[in-house]
């Protein structure tokens, strides 16, 4: 028997920028986590929330103590 599973997610930065070169492994770690937590627990889709700390070669004018925040959602298909 073959079964065929698809998850699919998106982020986008609540800041409105583009994503950071520099965030997108993070992202995609924390997605992937989150995600595989969430369908162990019985969801079948979901919201994403997280931060990145960001340095100035990032946002220039910005602190390099903030960090920019992310939303996104996910879901599964089997």
């Amino acid at each position: 028997m073959k079964t065929t599973v698809s998850i699919d997610y998106n982020w986008d930065c609540d800041q409105g920028i583009e994503i950071p070169e520099q965030h997108k492994e993070a992202l995609k770690e924390d997605a992937e986590s989150r995600i595989f937590e969430m369908i162990k627990e019985g969801y079948f889709s979901g919201v994403l929330f997280t931060s990145v700390r960001y340095g100035k070669d990032v946002v220039p004018e910005e602190d390099e103590e903030g960090g920019l925040t992310y939303s996104g959602s996910w879901s599964v298909e089997f």
